[in-house]
């Protein structure tokens, strides 16, 4: 928790955003809407993002992310 990664979007849903993590193809990744921006569009498909890991489940390897506040090199 809380190491900074770059993930690609590949979907969006209502309630937020699944990611690919790079470095990490078995993983699947979520952005809840409740993390990003207020009024903003949700991220297209295929954008990178620079996010922070908040947790993790081992068994199903999901990760829930937030925006980093910082670009990550």
């Amino acid at each position: 928790m809380g190491e900074r990664v770059r993930a690609r979007v590949l979907a969006t849903m209502r309630f937020g955003v699944f990611v690919e993590i790079d470095g990490q193809p078995d993983a699947l990744g979520l952005v809840e809407i409740t993390t990003l921006p207020r009024g903003g569009e949700l991220p297209a498909i295929g954008v990178y993002l620079d996010l922070v890991v908040v947790n993790h489940a081992d068994h199903n390897r999901q990760v829930r992310l937030r925006p980093a506040t910082e670009a990550v090199e």
